[in-house]
């Protein structure tokens, strides 16, 4: 709180000697200006603004001079403010002396003060709280969750892992696709194949047809190069050999009532006798058909462990 300036009159120099508040006991004088005549030992409580400023909505001081009888106080002040203050916050000084609340004083409403001994003319009241402040345009924690959901959400999230059997020719995995997500990745990595020229195809619900697929493959130990096509499935999602399975793919919009497309990528050891073999399939359905699972076959032979695992991601 801010201590308001004492003066007490030296007839000696002759001039007021200003003095700390903690050491005045019985003001006589709380005003704006020194009083005129004064006498040895007079007081006076400088009462007008020569003080720092403060922020109104943090600290709220109400100044009023009485007219007498008044044994409470509302309504606007010398400075034509209203009175408020926060209840439990609020000091009330008469005259610069501070009262004691619940005892001299009663403030409970927030704009009024009750309970005073009567007041004399020229009583200058004082009332000074600190105010409850409200901080506009703030976010609740339920708020922040919601904002903020999308960093576990955009990125990859695992939506299902399903086990390669053993011995099988194909897996289906339910479930996949849903409107959470619009794109999917799938991996396909472990376990093994009963072939070495096994090419993993993925068909969507139970669709046989309408799949169109383009193939750019790399014989790393002939270099050679070639296309295809096939009406049947995503042809060469993946690449399946002894050593193990491999195919990482992703499809986009497999769940909207649109076209889904695809884009995988394969490498594998040992294909086609024994040469070193990179697959990329590019594709697409074109149906309108919104699909939640698909199934993964192996061209030739049988597949026996791995996993199969998809993530959505928007």
């Amino acid at each position: 709180m801010t201590t308001r300036p004492g003066y007490v009159w030296d007839a000696t120099a002759s001039e007021w000697v200003e003095i700390g508040q903690a050491a005045v006991l019985a003001p006589i004088k709380y005003q704006t200006s020194q009083p005129s005549s004064p006498a040895t030992g007079d007081i006076w409580i400088d009462s007008d603004d020569e003080v720092p400023s403060v922020d109104s909505t943090l600290y709220y001081r109400w100044t009023k001079t009485m007219s007498g009888g008044e044994t409470s106080l509302s309504g606007t002040d010398n400075n034509s403010l209203a009175l408020k203050y926060t209840p439990g916050y609020e000091s009330v000084f008469i005259n610069g002396v501070l009262q004691v609340r619940g005892s001299d004083y009663v403030a409970t409403t927030g704009t009024t003060v009750t309970g005073l001994i009567a007041l004399t003319a020229n009583d200058v009241v004082m009332v000074e709280s600190i105010i409850a402040y409200s901080v506009g345009d703030t976010y609740t924690q339920t708020t922040l969750n919601t904002m903020f959901s999308p960093i576990t959400t955009t990125g990859l999230v695992l939506i299902s892992s399903t086990t390669i059997g053993s011995a099988v020719t194909s897996v289906t995995v339910n479930n996949a696709f849903s409107a959470t997500y619009d794109a999917y990745k799938i991996v396909i990595s472990g376990g093994a194949s009963s072939s070495n020229t096994c090419v993993l195809q993925m068909t969507l619900g139970s669709t046989a047809t309408g799949y169109r697929a383009s193939i750019w493959e790399v014989n790393y130990s002939g270099g050679s190069a070639v296309t295809g096509q096939n009406n049947t499935a995503f042809w060469n999602f993946g690449l399946g050999v002894p050593e193990g399975l491999s195919a990482i793919g992703d499809l986009s919009l497999p769940f909207i009532a649109d076209q889904t497309t695809f884009t995988s990528s394969a490498v594998a050891m040992g294909l086609a006798g024994g040469n070193m073999f990179t697959r990329t399939a590019n594709g697409f359905l074109g149906d309108t058909t919104s699909y939640t699972a698909f199934t993964i076959t192996a061209s030739t032979g049988t597949l026996t462990g791995g996993t199969i695992k998809v993530y959505g991601y928007k």
